[in-house]
């Protein structure tokens, strides 16, 4: 077999590799480049099953070891495959960015494909050219290790990077002496407990608070790079955690003088092994604070009372709570409708009037915390009740809106166990309209994720019609729904036949109102 010949169909091959690199490459950073979320994607999606034509393009490489025509008829259906890859793939909700990271890892990626290249060259035996084909037959899982080879020698030049980024984010931060920097942390509820703080200290204070869900250490190091200045007066840190460690790294760089734990729940479950790592990741913004920082906390979630007797002890803590009477913090009064909440936010001093567009009872904590925040900023009554009319909903999180004409109520950022019983309980606020629930279903919740999903498909069975999106992720919703005898809901293979379903629905019930509970990346949904 000529050299000639086969590094001319190797070439021809690549198309169809690259293709394929960059298609499990966005999987990747979909799963927040972590490898045990990487590969349950993978499983759940199928993504990397081999399908018949691939089969023929491994009977077709066997093939040339007896007739080189067949090279070329294995040539020509690479070239197809990676053509019907690239012009079938689903319309992706979350496109593929193209960061520092990405564009690293491909520039490596192209090396060991040119290094591929010449090493096929200078194979003569007609056996090595035999596998390499049978190689590139298995296309799917020689693109997967190719993109994670080139993803792990990315790391050291990463590393480099990142570390001149980080000691420039210290520097910043310690030439603010005067700023208080508030970090917030939590299983649910950080981001939008996050932008209510931020809002409400804004009454008074000049205040940065991370961007969107800019919750890793590169994120946080990115926002104190490009917006904290000389004359910031305060930094609200969000601080986001998959594992033990992660909470602690971005402490070394932001010490906060207020930490916040919002809630603790089996989120993130599957990497941090167990329900007690999880509470000692999230108290490491407390044990990594400085010395004379203050805790507020939520105590009437038993994972942070927990976590208080073992990790916080000795620290000065504000609680808040929304029935302990023993707390410092407390609310009464609480009346919520489809228009917003109203409610009393009580301490031994004083009571505040709470009145917010915010739906939903978890928002109602976070207004609770950032009161909290507040008073121990010194901020008066006054300067806290303007900030608080200027609260607005956060995008993505009970937000009400109108969608492709159909009224939603849009809690699509994340889902929880917690969260999602709360946004039925607020959906069935809406007394006169037709209620239905569009969700893919909970992930990242480990050993617990059937079990927490069919009690979600049970207490949605309060509904009118529920949307199921994608058949895997949502098998046990499917099961809790019929649990409860529930039989008003179809299964979808994306969002976008969802919302089809949707305005077909609305043509028969013109008072629907959809709850758009979780939105998983396109990763997840099969």
């Amino acid at each position: 077999m000529s050299s000639v010949v086969v590094i001319l169909c190797y070439i021809i091959s690549l198309p169809l590799i690259i293709v394929n690199v960059n298609k499990f490459m966005h999987i990747f950073q979909q799963s927040f480049y972590e490898m045990d979320e990487f590969f349950p994607a993978i499983k759940t999606t199928k993504s990397a099953r081999i399908q018949i034509y691939e089969v023929v393009l491994i009977v077709l490489a066997a093939l040339s070891h007896f007739i080189v025509y067949f090279l070329l008829l294995y040539a020509a259906l690479s070239v197809l495959c990676a053509y019907l890859t690239i012009n079938h793939r689903p319309i992706a909700k979350k496109k593929f960015v193209y960061t520092t990271r990405v564009k690293i890892t491909f520039a490596i990626i192209f090396l060991i494909i040119l290094a591929s290249i010449i090493g096929v060259y200078y194979i003569s035996s007609y056996e090595l050219s035999l596998i390499v084909f049978l190689v590139l037959a298995l296309y799917k899982y020689v693109s997967i290790a190719i993109m994670l080879l080139g993803n792990l020698l990315a790391q050291p030049i990463l590393k480099l990077i990142n570390l001149r980024y980080i000691k420039e984010a210290k520097k910043i931060i310690l030439s603010n002496s005067n700023m208080k920097i508030i970090g917030i942390t939590g299983s649910y509820g950080k981001t939008s407990t996050k932008n209510i703080v931020a809002s409400l200290l804004e009454e008074k204070y000049i205040t940065v608070m991370t961007p969107k869900s800019f919750n890793t250490t590169l994120g946080v190091v990115k926002t104190i790079r490009e917006e904290v200045k000389p004359y910031t007066e305060v930094f609200v840190c969000e601080m986001g955690a998959a594992r033990l460690g992660e909470i602690k790294e971005i402490c070394n760089i932001v010490s906060p003088d207020i930490s916040v734990i919002t809630s603790i729940g089996p989120q993130h479950l599957t990497s941090f092994k167990s329900m007690d790592n999880i509470i000692k990741g999230k108290f490491e913004i407390i044990t990594n604070a400085k010395k004379d920082s203050v805790a507020v906390l939520n105590i009437d979630n038993e994972y942070i009372q927990k976590g208080i007797s073992l990790y916080a002890k000795e620290k000065n803590i504000i609680d808040f709570s929304l029935d302990n009477i023993n707390s410092k913090y407390r609310v009464e009064n609480i009346k919520m409708s489809d228009k917003g909440s109203i409610f009393d936010v009580v301490d031994k001093d004083t009571k505040i009037t709470v009145e917010t567009k915010l739906l939903g009872k978890h928002n109602i904590y976070n207004i609770v915390c950032a009161i909290a925040i507040a008073r121990e900023l010194d901020m008066t009554i006054e300067e806290i009740k303007r900030g608080i009319k200027k609260i607005k909903p956060v995008e993505h999180r009970l937000e009400l809106k109108t969608m492709g004409g159909i009224l939603a109520l849009d809690d699509a950022f994340n889902s929880n166990p917690e969260g999602s019983k709360a946004a039925i309980e607020t959906l069935c606020m809406f007394k006169d309209k037709y209620k239905v629930l569009v969700t893919p279903g909970m992930i990242e919740l480990g050993e617990k994720t059937d079990e927490l999903n069919e009690k979600f498909g049970e207490y949605a069975s309060v509904l009118d019609y529920v949307i199921l999106v994608g058949e895997v992720t949502t098998k046990y919703i499917k099961k809790g729904l019929e649990n409860k005898e529930f039989k008003n809901y179809i299964i979808v293979k994306d969002i976008y036949e969802a919302f089809s379903k949707l305005q077909e629905i609305q043509i028969s019930h013109e008072n629907l109102i959809a709850l758009f509970e979780n939105d998983l990346p396109d990763s997840y949904i099969k």
